[in-house]
């Protein structure tokens, strides 16, 4: 009998702040992952396109709990139940 773990779906913690915040008209979301398996670029692309982000996406930073994380269209991000990805929009003001 062979089992693939691989698929297991997860849940994470999305926080929105700032114009990202303004955008998705929330705080923060539960989003449910086929797998803990995604590039941060498809993970970008999702949160995006389900929440409004489109205009500043190309301008936003991901943070997975609490350390920021370029948006790499290869690179494999590994997450785990209950992890936390903040929504960090580009800064403005002086």
């Amino acid at each position: 009998m062979s089992c693939d773990f691989s698929s297991q779906k997860i849940n994470i913690r999305i926080l929105f702040f700032a114009k990202s915040r303004e955008l998705s008209g929330v705080d923060e979301v539960s989003y449910t992952l086929d797998s803990g398996s995604i590039t941060s670029l498809e993970l970008l692309n999702r949160i995006s396109s389900l929440y409004n982000l489109e205009a500043i996406k190309s301008h936003i930073v991901l943070a997975v709990n609490q350390s920021y994380c370029g948006i790499d269209p290869v690179e494999q991000l590994t997450l785990k139940e209950g992890d936390e990805i903040a929504i960090i929009p580009p800064l403005s003001g002086g």
